[in-house]
């Protein structure tokens, strides 16, 4: 099952990606970077305006 889940050692914590997520699923953990729930979600979108590329789809982290 594929899933959408955030590499942290590139994320920048610009939010982009959770200012589109109509699903819910990202969001921004205490230390300002962005996380992912658990899911079963593949947010290309999300992915798309990742300035450092650090939203990642796929089976495993």
């Amino acid at each position: 099952m594929k899933k959408t889940w955030i590499d942290k050692s590139m994320c920048i914590g610009c939010e982009a990606c959770v200012s589109i997520d109509e699903d819910d699923i990202l969001f921004m953990d205490e230390d300002g970077l962005a996380e992912a729930k658990e899911n079963d979600k593949e947010l290309i979108n999300c992915q798309m305006v990742c300035p450092t590329g650090a939203v990642k789809i796929g089976e495993d982290k």
